[in-house]
């Protein structure tokens, strides 16, 4: 095999793909609930809006359009964390979260388009159970998975670029370009020909932990970046470990429920409670009180029926139910997250003060009383 292809395609340990994919979905969820969905009050005021991208400058986005993107990426992202991943709805869960920071300018968060490019490169991972990534022994299974190597040569271009334009500034770029050669090597650390590497990568995680904690940056991108980099260069002994510790309950559990082959009489009644599953689900949603969230849910459990597809059926025993548990648990979530925190208060509170400086006093008034109810 010649070096660029054992470099793209040899073995990587693959709790490492499971753990980032699934850390990465699961906080983008409470991402775009909590940083995004207060600002969704500035959408669709007088037909205004400036898109990303000229030929996307036509459409203006309404608050219910935008909250109901943001709730129907955040929920199926969560649900996908919850439970074995499905590329279609990784492919929605990039599309939908590009649709909402490409379509307007009134949210720009510089860290939007790394998380686009990074979901991007989860479509292609492989989507791995628990039982395929941590086996019972202490040996971590291991595999040829190019879109992970991808995803860290593009976290290593990042980098680069943030070195380029500090040295092109005057300012201190040694620290970016080792979080970049870091990324490029880590990869490589669990192949058995390069014990060295292996000896050496996990110190390489001080550059980007020292650099995010350092650095002025907005928003959650410390948090992405440095839970990210301790899954790609902690030894893969911890990796695992972590992992089988994190997932051994849902991995008994499920293992009792799907024990046996076939479909048996239970069949039937497993299709009639997902089906009820998708219909309760987004009803949660009728609680949060934000435009267009209700409609973000219920496209949700419309994907996910698509998701599960001829498996709603087919599917011996009791798979199609964890899907569905899922989705509760991702609609769940979102209810008690915006309960718990002010991003209801921010949202209304958000609107008042545009619509009073815009003389919009009924608006504003009516705003107003919703903030109060939320009020921390």
């Amino acid at each position: 095999m010649k070096p660029l292809e054992r470099y793209w395609f040899g073995d990587v340990a693959l709790a490492r793909p499971y753990l980032v994919l699934r850390f990465v979905l699961a906080l983008l969820a409470f991402d775009t609930w909590l940083n995004m969905i207060p600002q969704g009050a500035k959408y669709g005021v007088g037909a205004f809006n400036v898109a990303h991208f000229p030929w996307f400058g036509s459409f203006v986005p309404s608050a219910s359009f935008y909250l109901g993107v943001l709730a129907f990426t955040g929920v199926l992202a969560l649900s996908q964390a919850l439970y074995r991943p499905h590329r279609i709805a990784i492919v929605l869960v990039a599309a939908g979260y590009t649709l909402g920071w490409t379509c307007s300018l009134l949210d720009s968060v510089p860290y939007h388009y790394l998380l686009s490019l990074y979901l991007v490169c989860f479509v292609f991972f492989p989507m791995l159970s628990a039982r395929a990534a941590f086996s019972r022994s202490d040996q971590a299974p291991r595999g040829s998975v190019w879109a992970y190597v991808l995803f860290c040569v593009t976290t290593a271009i990042v980098y680069f670029y943030v070195a380029a334009w500090s040295a092109s500034e005057g300012e201190p770029y040694w620290l970016p370009m080792l979080c970049c050669v870091g990324y490029l090597v880590a990869s490589m650390q669990d192949r058995v020909e390069l014990p060295a590497l292996r000896m050496a990568a996990p110190f390489l995680v001080a550059a980007p932990v020292v650099f995010h904690l350092s650095a002025s940056q907005q928003g959650w991108l410390p948090i992405y970046m440095i839970g990210i980099a301790a899954i790609v260069f902690a030894p893969v002994q911890w990796i695992h470990g972590l992992g089988r510790a994190l997932t051994q309950p849902g991995r008994n559990l499920v293992e009792e429920r799907t024990e046996g082959s076939g479909i048996d009489e239970r069949a039937s009644q497993v299709f009639y409670l997902s089906l009820l599953g998708l219909v309760v689900a987004p009803m949660i949603s009728m609680f949060i009180d934000l435009p267009g969230v209700k409609t973000g849910c219920t496209l949700t459990a419309i994907a996910m029926l698509l998701v599960m597809g001829r498996q709603l059926y087919f599917t011996p025993r009791w798979r199609p139910l964890w899907r569905v548990a899922s989705l509760f648990g991702g609609c769940l979530a979102l209810w008690v997250t915006m309960a718990a925190s002010n991003a209801r208060f921010d949202y209304y509170h958000e609107g008042a003060l545009d619509a009073h400086r815009r003389g919009d006093h009924d608006t504003a008034m009516m705003l107003r009383e919703k903030a109060d109810r939320y009020a921390p």
